[in-house]
């Protein structure tokens, strides 16, 4: 299974959350820097779900009407897992936080959560 960047970007969302979501919940817990249309992240969904990278596992009452909810697989939770192990042992876990700051990835709020566990491991 190879996974596209943006599809990459629900999986590991759905990953966080720990808990299925439906497509808004998605949306909710995206990124700033992440504008997705609905069109997008629908076709991004079915491509997860036809790669068995997640799976349907409910629905939610939306509005008048109901939503599926999705959740990482085995095989998902796998490919992310691999993915982060062959990455750090390419690139130092330094180099990847300060290429990652520096390319302006995290929010505000994320990076004073990133300097506030910095302060508490010293």
């Amino acid at each position: 299974m190879e996974l596209t960047k943006g599809e990459l970007s629900v999986l590991e969302i759905l990953i966080e959350a720990e808990e299925p979501l439906s497509k808004a919940g998605i949306l909710d817990n995206a990124p700033e820097n992440r504008n997705w249309k609905n069109s997008s992240i629908h076709i991004l969904l079915n491509s997860l779900l036809k790669k068995e990278a997640i799976c349907e596992v409910g629905f939610v009452r939306i509005g008048k009407g109901y939503g599926r909810t999705f959740a990482p697989t085995d095989s998902g939770r796998a490919y992310y897992k691999d993915l982060l192990t062959r990455l750090s042992q390419k690139v130092s876990s330094y180099d990847l936080v300060s290429q990652l700051i520096k390319e302006g990835t995290f929010t505000p709020e994320e990076l004073d959560q990133l300097e506030k566990l910095i302060q508490s491991k010293r």
